[in-house]
């Protein structure tokens, strides 16, 4: 598995028109779909490192997995949403508290969290300094859910990959096939609901898949 530089470049197209947006330049007034770019990397990447690791070890590794994405993500996560909450303690109304959001973010649970306190993202993200980690939570719930089918298909099939492929393509139909029917519905659910964001990780996760 050798470095992907296109994927870094993708990255950084991505992440432009999401910084732009925040911004507030209306020509960039969609510029969140950024994040879904980001979603379906995600998918790619961490499909790529699972089989990668499966290759060297030939198993399905899920301590060691569940052990590099808490050491990649959790201190840079703890030191960023403590900061912001010391900052906001300090600089932000007195009268507002960001503790449950601080504490929703540290778990990777924050999407959850906005969602059933009926804080739309797009009304919340320019006053509340924790609105973004809604995708990480996103991010992680995938991450604690995927490597286990993984385990679990190449302990138990003997043609690995190709029921992998099949699971995944089944998780995309499903996950979105739900996320058309909640669209005219409840569009912060659809925006929050990790479920019904899981077919455009299962899409990177797939596209790794077929090109091998």
């Amino acid at each position: 598995m050798k470095y992907r530089p296109e994927i870094d470049g993708l990255r950084a197209l991505a992440v432009v028109p999401v910084i732009l947006f925040h911004a507030g330049f209306n020509f960039f007034s969609g510029g969140y779909v950024g994040v879904d770019i980001f979603f379906v990397i995600s998918g790619f990447v961490i499909t790529q490192s699972i089989y990668s690791d499966y290759l060297k070890t030939k198993k399905i590794d899920l301590i060691n997995f569940f052990s590099k994405r808490i050491k990649r993500i959790i201190p840079n996560l703890l030191f960023i949403t403590t900061t912001i909450y010391i900052f906001f303690l300090i600089l932000g109304p007195p009268n507002i508290s960001k503790w449950l959001d601080y504490l929703s973010s540290l778990f990777g649970v924050s999407n959850f969290y906005f969602l059933f306190s009926d804080k739309g993202y797009f009304y919340n993200i320019f006053d509340n300094p924790f609105a973004h980690t809604w995708s990480l939570g996103v991010e992680e719930q995938f991450y604690l859910i995927y490597p286990i089918f993984i385990f679990l298909i190449f302990k138990f099939f003997k043609k690995k990959v190709e029921v992998l492929v099949y699971f995944l393509s089944f998780l995309i139909v499903i996950s979105l096939t739900f996320s058309i029917y909640f669209f005219s519905k409840d569009s912060d659910f659809i925006f929050y609901f990790s479920p019904l964001r899981f077919w455009e990780i299962g899409f990177g996760c797939l596209c790794f898949l077929m090109s091998k």
